[in-house]
């Protein structure tokens, strides 16, 4: 039954699915760096992650097969979440790096920082 399923696949489904399952390899990764290197206030590090890019669909392996349509939307709809919440992160980051700022530097301590009027 499931040579039969094969036989029916597209030429180039099996390349399709190394290239989907690469893509959701690389979407697991950077959601497991975004959560593993965040608490609720604060932002994700992508330590350890390729520099962002954008993508290019293969072009030797021709289109992807209408099987696995669904499969590449619903990696889509995921992609866009983790761009919504990495960006909500960055922002936070931002706010946060901005209050810092605004944080008077540590005064020296050799230096009174009182001064003696009665005395």
């Amino acid at each position: 039954m499931a040579h039969s399923a094969l036989a029916k696949q597209s030429p180039n489904t099996a390349a399709w699915l190394r290239v989907l399952n690469e893509l959701e390899l690389n979407l697991d990764t950077a959601n497991w760096s975004a959560a593993a290197n965040s608490t609720p206030d604060s932002a994700p590090d992508a330590a350890g992650l390729a520099p962002a890019s954008f993508w290019q669909p293969p072009t030797t392996i021709g289109p992807i097969p209408a099987e696995l349509g669904e499969r590449a939307r619903d990696l889509l709809l995921c992609q866009l979440k983790l761009v919504r919440e990495l960006d909500a992160a960055r922002r936070v980051a931002g706010q946060h790096l901005a209050a810092l700022r605004t944080v008077p530097p540590v005064r020296d301590s050799d230096r009174s920082v009182y001064l003696d009027v009665t005395g």
